[in-house]
């Protein structure tokens, strides 16, 4: 199973916000994830939000922190606050994330690649209308009066959805891979629960 995460909003630069972080994880003898949207593509709620962080008018930071540590970092970010001035100003307990996806690959090293990863998907993941197709043309004359086509395509679009700590390993994995410049993706959408 899984990691639970949360979603903090925590007010703050984000440099102190995340050297405070780096400084929790230090002096904790217990080891987590944490992704900043900001940082991992994770989509903010409004258009303002986003607006407001590109351009440092609000100083607020989106923060997703596994649940076995949000207790102990809430009572750290509590007791800095008068020295640091940093507060956590929303807490929500993470459902799900989902993110969309399309590619169309001419080499089949690279779709060999990509099949790999959408293959392996991790636990509490799924892929949602996800009809991928794969064409060989022999055929090296021109269409249509153009470039010949392609003698290999690989293409497919689709939709990923699950548990958060697995859609974001799967969205870091297809984004940081050398292949992963022929996968547009979206950025990733947070579900939340009670």
């Amino acid at each position: 199973m899984q990691a639970k995460f949360s979603e903090l909003v925590v007010s703050g630069s984000f440099a102190l916000v995340k050297g405070f972080l780096l400084g929790f994880k230090g002096g904790s003898e217990t080891d987590f994830s944490y992704f900043f949207h900001r940082k991992s593509g994770i989509r903010r709620d409004t258009l303002a939000e986003l607006l407001k962080e590109v351009l440092d008018l609000d100083n607020y930071v989106h923060l997703c922190l596994e649940d076995k540590v949000v207790p102990d970092f809430k009572r750290a970010v509590a007791e800095a606050e008068p020295l640091v001035g940093i507060k956590i100003n929303n807490e929500r307990p993470i459902k799900e994330a989902g993110f969309d996806f399309s590619f169309i690959i001419k080499n089949r090293e690279a779709a060999g690649k990509v099949k790999q990863v959408l293959a392996g998907l991790p636990e509490g993941v799924e892929l949602l209308d996800y009809e991928p197709v794969e064409e060989t043309h022999d055929d090296k004359s021109a269409i249509g009066g153009y470039a010949p086509e392609a003698p290999y395509q690989f293409k497919g679009c689709g939709t990923v959805r699950g548990e958060f700590g697995g859609v974001i390993e799967l969205f870091l994995t297809a984004k940081r891979m050398p292949e992963g410049q022929l996968v547009l993706l979206s950025d990733m959408v947070l579900g939340f629960g009670n």
